[in-house]
């Protein structure tokens, strides 16, 4: 039974997978090879494989995902004590580009006028309207994470004055706009990015336009020069015609004058 079922496995040839091309399950083919294993032990061990890979990737990426979006209460260190604000981890930026953008939402969008000090950017007794229609001291900070994985913690306080900071048992509406804050934060991050590129994109239009204007401009020129040269090599060059044919004409008549007086 076992020959006959080798020979029908033989006959009807191995089947193509597409996932053999990947180098790590190509090692556990050979393994199961090396290990004198049956065709259909094989199969089985490589689904195995292929399911325990595939769940981890996912569980992965759902965890990285849901890790990234989660806005939650947190304390923060400022001026060496522990006080109460928000934060939101983003993944996939740049610590740059993120404080860039919070600049971007609360001052160009929002209108506030900010000051950097001790590694906080600062909105002192100002009005955001998200926050309502009172005055706050509103302070922002990128906490720099693993460049590697790119995951950086944006936190936000909010104070009524005095470092009166803001928490869910002061006062939980303006905490939860806090929150919604944050919770939309990464599509302005986003937006900031498609801005930021369009700027680098028109300033290197303007650049390279400029470029081409001063190019075409010096190529005129340069053709310009160039005829006046062409004009100035034609009139040599009949001067010159002009000349030889006097220079022949002299030394005709100088053999002319010598031959007489023979």
């Amino acid at each position: 039974m076992a020959r006959n079922y080798n020979e029908n496995l033989k006959s009807r040839g191995t089947p193509r997978f597409f996932f053999l091309q990947f180098p790590w399950v190509l090692k556990k083919v050979y393994f199961c090879c090396t290990k004198k294993s049956n065709y259909p032990f094989i199969i089985i061990h490589l689904k195995i494989f292929i399911m325990k890979k595939v769940l981890f990737f996912i569980l992965v990426a759902f965890g990285f995902a849901s890790y990234a979006q989660t806005v939650q209460s947190t304390q923060v260190e400022f001026n060496k004590a522990k006080v109460p604000g928000v934060s939101l981890v983003v993944a996939g930026y740049d610590a740059d580009l993120i404080q860039k953008a919070l600049m971007y939402r609360f001052e160009k969008i929002g209108g506030l006028k900010g000051s950097s000090s001790k590694g906080f950017r600062v909105y002192a007794a100002q009005i955001f309207p998200e926050f309502g229609n009172l005055s706050y001291d509103i302070f922002t900070i990128v906490n720099k994470g693993s460049k590697k994985d790119q995951l950086f913690t944006v936190n936000l306080l909010v104070s009524k004055g005095n470092n009166n900071f803001v928490s869910e048992s002061i006062d939980a509406e303006l905490t939860q706009k806090m929150k919604d804050f944050l919770t939309n934060f990464p599509a302005v991050i986003k937006e900031f990015e498609r801005v930021q590129n369009i700027d680098k994109l028109a300033a290197s239009i303007k650049t390279l336009d400029k470029e081409c204007k001063s190019l075409t401009s010096e190529t005129d020129k340069l053709k310009k020069e160039l005829s006046k040269l062409e004009s100035n090599i034609r009139n040599k060059e009949k001067i010159l015609l002009n000349k030889q044919n006097e220079l022949q004409k002299a030394k005709s008549d100088l053999e002319s004058l010598k031959n007489n007086n023979r």
